[in-house]
């Protein structure tokens, strides 16, 4: 299930310690995930489920596709806000070092426990470029394809060294109700229950341009289906990632694939209390695949009775990567999961409110203590990903994130780490990876305007 759509690397504090192993390739996998919800993974009957008829449909398939297009068209910053994301990114694990920058903050004040920090912007297509601009008390976006972004950094009472980052990104992405995206995940999984020849032909024949432009990075090497004695669907989907045919086109984006994606090794499971697998995905030597069971269009445990899957599940994680000379990662990574339904909203919640087991050199070790266990008590570590009513007829795609951190040596060693790839991503291969995500839309919204009733 494609929970990572886009991450924005810069803007929404991914090097901090918690999740330092699995920031680095959430955006690159994120592009794959948005191709599903758009229709490719889903072939055409995806693309029909986002509206109650063809014309409709198409118009939010092609709205949600424009906007993830244009978020990657011609990217620019202002001088003071691109100076504010890199010392962000630097100093993400040492807030006290950014806290008393007036040039950093749009707003700065204080609360009984310390100084509160605020990062507020706009973002937009501006004649042919999607700028960025600093802005206090930015609104929501009414216009497709527009964001609104908010990054705040708040002293804790809890400890002289206890900080909180809380970071909220907006994206207006069209017309399409927000209900209508549980009629879209219905029709992604209800298309896998059939024999993988039909899916095969399904997508090359609707998706012939999106197959393309993504083939340059992702190859889907078998799709598995089993039909069920119950008239369910056992699914096995293997994709491959590799930058043997992105370094024509995108070599410095190729090297980075080289060096941190294809390397990286993750598993994410959902289960319910009982224990029953829901969902599983996992990545390992260049291969990721999903494994998942189906009764029309609805989830049900990979093995046993079927049943309907119930609101609350328990997501585990396991991530490791590969940063510099160190393999750093977590495992045993569990968080409550959450479906949040509303007139208004269907999102998925996560609450990560117990430690993980952490796999760091060795020299670490002596630090491992007290400063990791902090983003995970209390509230814990709160993320939250969906979609949302928004003014004048907007949806919103919206991501929260909030993480407490407890300044010390171990928390800053991980913040160099994950400073170390942003130096690799930033300039030709952050410049690559936009444009080979906004070819990916552009081909999405070329075979979006395509498709025709069933």
């Amino acid at each position: 299930m494609p929970f990572e759509i886009r991450t924005d690397i810069c803007t929404d504090i991914r090097s901090r310690g918690a999740t330092v192993a699995t920031r680095i390739t959430s955006r690159t996998i994120g592009a794959l995930s948005a191709v599903a919800l758009l229709g490719s993974g889903g072939c055409k009957a995806v693309t029909l489920a986002y509206g109650a008829d063809v014309a409709t449909a198409r118009s939010h398939a092609d709205s949600f596709a424009a906007a993830i297009q244009a978020r990657f068209t011609n990217v620019v910053r202002t001088p003071r806000f691109n100076q504010a994301r890199v010392r962000i990114a630097r100093y993400a694990l040492a807030p006290s070092k950014l806290a008393p920058d007036t040039a950093l903050w749009t707003t700065m004040r204080s609360s009984s426990a310390g100084p509160v920090r605020d990062v507020e912007l706009v973002a937009g297509m501006v004649n042919g470029q999607y700028r960025f601009a600093e802005r206090a008390n930015a609104p929501l976006p009414a216009r497709t394809g527009d964001e609104r972004h908010r990054i705040r950094l708040e002293k804790l009472p809890t400890d002289e060294n206890d900080w909180i980052w809380r970071t909220e990104v907006d994206h207006a992405i069209g017309a399409m109700p927000p209900a209508r995206i549980t009629d879209v995940f219905r029709a992604l999984f209800s298309s896998s229950e059939r024999p993988s020849g039909t899916i095969r032909d399904d997508y090359r024949s609707a998706f012939p341009r999106t197959s393309q432009a993504l083939g340059r990075m992702f190859s889907v090497d078998s799709i598995l289906t089993a039909a069920q004695p119950d008239g369910s669907t056992l699914v096995a989907l293997h994709v491959l990632v590799s930058d043997d045919r992105l370094k024509s086109g995108f070599p410095a984006f190729a090297k980075f694939v080289r060096k941190y994606v294809e390397p990286a090794r993750y598993r994410y499971r959902l289960t319910d209390r009982s224990g029953a697998e829901w969902f599983d995905a996992h990545a390992l030597d260049q291969r990721l695949v999903v494994r998942f069971r189906s009764h029309r269009g609805e989830l049900q445990p990979i093995a046993g009775v079927a049943r309907r899957m119930p609101d609350s599940l328990q997501l585990h994680v396991d991530a490791m990567a590969k940063l510099g000379l160190f393999t750093v990662g977590v495992t045993k990574l569990q968080g409550e999961f959450v479906h949040v339904r509303s007139a208004t909203e269907r999102a998925w919640a996560m609450r990560f409110a117990k430690e993980p087991e952490w796999h760091l050199p060795l020299f670490t070790e002596r630090m491992l203590h007290t400063p990791l266990k902090r983003p995970f008590e209390g509230g814990g570590m709160v993320f939250k990903l969906g979609f949302k009513s928004g003014p004048q007829g907007q949806t919103m795609l919206s991501r929260t994130f909030d993480v407490a951190i407890r300044e010390s040596a171990i928390v800053r060693f991980l913040g160099n780490l994950g400073f170390t790839a942003m130096n690799d991503y930033a300039g030709p291969v952050e410049l690559e990876e936009h444009r080979f995500i906004a070819e990916a839309m552009a081909a999405i919204r070329a075979d979006i305007g395509g498709i025709a009733a069933p």
